[in-house]
């Protein structure tokens, strides 16, 4: 005799109300067990005689590491939704929260197991008064039995009392609830029997009539979608009439849709359709949905009434089917009896995709009815796919794009993996094919690396990935990724709108105190609605900086300039040189042009590009910008149009973060710097 132990305290009363909340959500949980355990099946037997219910499967069974990991409360070795091979059968996990033991307890309080595994069955037993009674139940012991068995498998027998039997028969006597818990798993390798004593019909998985055969004569669709395909089609009478392209939002869930549409004549209806095709509150007809193979009793997130405001002949609320959802992402939970999901980004998502795929196959689905209604007479037949039309759908080779891999970059960018935006790629037969046989072309050339060199320009890429299959000939599929120059706000504060930015990423900001000051206050009265009204004093304030900062520049770096003797410059020259805010700023735009070390620092501080920089600095530009601030009583007031306040604009926040580099250039660095002096001849020469 061994013994194992209780790991929980005495808070078993709690687990059992909140995540136990019904029994038939408690059976569910025991059948997932007996399904994770690689059963064929599993039986439910309900006897009113002996006052017991029964799960028995024939699948792993348990030994003793099992059966202490049993009574560890919301533990479990399992992963959620991640699928699992044994001997050739695949199946996708469905417990996690370590909830087998607490379920059997919803319908009694003694519960018996008997498990086989590897030629050892084990038995025990346990009473939940006699937990209750205890104030700490943890290190709890219980004896455990074996001897010597062939065959593996599990059977748990719950004795009940206090009418948990009963209120479990009076669920199940309804046709529409014992069908779905025989249907509560969906999986060609697993049946689920329920057995009531004194009933003649077994109930289970095997015997449930397939929705697709459901009043074939009153079909009008059978409605295939594959989230791998991202195509939804449209059978009538058993030939693809018709598809849509649908893309779900995501990619770290997968679905699959397969309806049954019906239109019901005058005096035909929807009563002979089995019942687990029908809603248990109203037997309103509705899809099945299943997560993870497991059904998910609720009925919203793929309802057949959506679209139950509009005109009837714009909607089809006739609908039966599954509805399947796959995902092993942590982001897929769900509330305590199974109703709704818990709310997360993941399943914000989901829910929204499952609403537009329905949109879409209703109002879809309801052109098409019109299409093809003869006269008052809308044909109908079996409608699912005839062999022929299946095979037809077959053999389509396909390229599937990473959607959630990013297609804009800040430049300059990083290199780039170009077979990092290939999700997966499948030949015509549906097998995987890899990456390396994908040819991968940027703009028209092949690309032999693979690889997209660091980008420092903007501009757009366009990517096309391209496969040749054997049978089908060439799938391809393009993306095209842009590259955009991100901005820095010169003031430092955050404005719903800023006339002040330089051409980077690095957010550099202005330390001079009085420009910066400007900046942010010009920045306020431009995010208003009335901006138009104060461009007068923007474009006056923008003078400001420019002369702010020139000023304060040619004090603090006195050494790098000198004064100009304007007979020597040419007789246009020194009719611009009258305005002597222009003759400074222009005087700073050409010192840079002839000291390229200059430049340098500016790039390296204000992480400005070097080629983006040094292609800013047209002294043209500058020459305009400042004039067009001026507004004095001599200047006319077209020179106050809103693009040319915002193109001044751009050239004084650039003039503005060079003068600021400069100022607080390190005294070592200016040092070592050889400054070559703007002359004469250099005015001459740019302004003439």
């Amino acid at each position: 005799m061994s013994t194992t132990s209780l790991r929980f305290s005495g808070n078993l009363i709690e687990e059992l109300s909140q995540k136990i909340p019904s029994s038939l959500f408690a059976l569910n949980e025991l059948i997932k067990n007996a399904y994770d355990a690689f059963s064929p099946d599993v039986t439910i037997k309900l006897s009113q005689s002996k006052q017991t219910i029964s799960i028995c499967d024939h699948g792993n069974g348990m030994g003793m590491e099992e059966i202490d990991s049993l009574f560890h409360i919301s533990k479990s070795s399992k992963s959620y939704g991640h699928e699992v091979e044994q001997d050739g059968i695949k199946r996708l996990t469905q417990g996690s929260k370590g909830l087998g033991f607490l379920s059997a307890f919803k319908f009694g309080d003694k519960v018996e197991w008997v498990t086989s595994k590897n030629g050892t069955r084990s038995k025990f037993s346990v009473s939940k008064s006699e937990l209750v009674a205890k104030d700490d139940v943890s290190g709890t012991e219980i004896s455990v039995t074996t001897d010597l068995y062939e065959k593996s498998g599990t059977t748990i027998t719950v004795f009940s009392e206090n009418g948990e039997l009963d209120e479990l028969l009076s669920d199940l006597s309804d046709s529409r609830v014992i069908e779905k818990l025989a249907a509560a798993i969906v999986d060609d390798t697993f049946n689920i029997k329920i057995e009531i004593e004194n009933q003649e019909q077994i109930v289970s998985t095997d015997s449930l009539k397939s929705f697709q055969k459901e009043k074939e004569d009153c079909q009008l669709f059978y409605v295939d979608y594959d989230s791998s395909k991202n195509e939804v089609d449209f059978y009538h009478k058993g030939e693809c009439i018709r598809s849509f392209d649908f893309s779900l939002s995501r990619l770290d869930y997968l679905v699959n849709v397969k309806l049954v549409i019906f239109n019901f004549p005058n005096g035909k209806n929807s009563k002979t359709i089995s019942p687990l095709n029908k809603r248990v509150h109203d037997s309103a007809l509705y899809p099945l949905v299943y997560v993870n193979r497991n059904l998910f009793n609720n009925i919203t997130v793929f309802d057949p009434e959506l679209l139950r405001k509009k005109r009837t002949e714009d909607t089809l609320p006739q609908i039966i089917g599954r509805v399947s959802v796959t995902s092993h992402s942590e982001g897929i939970d769900f509330n305590s009896d199974r109703t709704n999901f818990v709310d997360s980004s993941l399943t914000r998502c989901l829910i929204k995709d499952l609403e537009s795929l329905n949109r879409l196959i209703q109002t879809e689905g309801s052109r098409l009815k019109r299409e093809l209604r003869k006269g008052k007479v809308v044909p109908t037949g079996k409608a699912f796919p005839n062999k022929s039309s299946d095979n037809k759908r077959n053999g389509v080779a396909s390229i599937f794009i990473d959607r959630q891999r990013a297609v804009r970059f800040d430049i300059p960018s990083d290199q780039i993996d170009l077979e990092s935006f290939l999700f997966q790629v499948k030949d015509s037969s549906g097998a995987t094919v890899e990456n390396s046989e994908v040819e991968i072309t940027v703009d028209g050339e092949i690309s032999s690396s693979r690889v997209l060199p660091s980008i420092e320009e903007p501009c757009k890429k366009k990517i096309i990935f391209k496969y040749v299959d054997n049978v089908t000939g060439v799938v391809s599929r393009d993306i095209i990724i842009d590259f955009e120059q991100k901005f820095s706000n010169l003031s430092g504060a955050v404005h719903e709108k800023s006339l002040f930015k330089i051409k980077s990423g690095s957010e550099y900001v202005v330390r001079m105190e009085t420009v910066s000051d400007i900046i942010n206050a010009i920045d306020k009265a431009y995010s208003s609605r009335c901006k138009e009204d104060y461009l007068p004093l923007i474009a006056c304030s923008i003078r400001s900086i420019f002369e702010i900062s020139s000023d304060k520049l040619s004090k603090r770096q006195s050494q790098w300039f000198s004064n100009f003797d304007l007979n020597k410059c040419e007789n246009s020259v020194k009719k611009e040189l009258r305005d002597q805010l222009l003759k400074d700023v222009v005087g700073i735009i050409i010192l840079l042009k002839k000291n390229p070390k200059l430049v340098t620092e500016i790039s390296r501080a204000t992480g400005i590009s070097y080629s983006t920089l040094n292609n800013s600095l047209d002294v043209d530009d500058f020459k305009v910008s400042v004039k067009k601030s001026h507004i004095g009583a001599h200047q006319s007031t077209r020179f106050l149009s809103k693009p040319k306040v915002e193109a001044s604009a751009d050239n004084c926040g650039l003039f503005a973060a060079i003068c600021d580099v400069l100022i607080n250039l390190d005294r070592s660095i200016v040092s070592e710097i050889s400054i070559k002096k703007v002359d004469e001849s250099d005015l001459n020469k740019y302004l003439g």
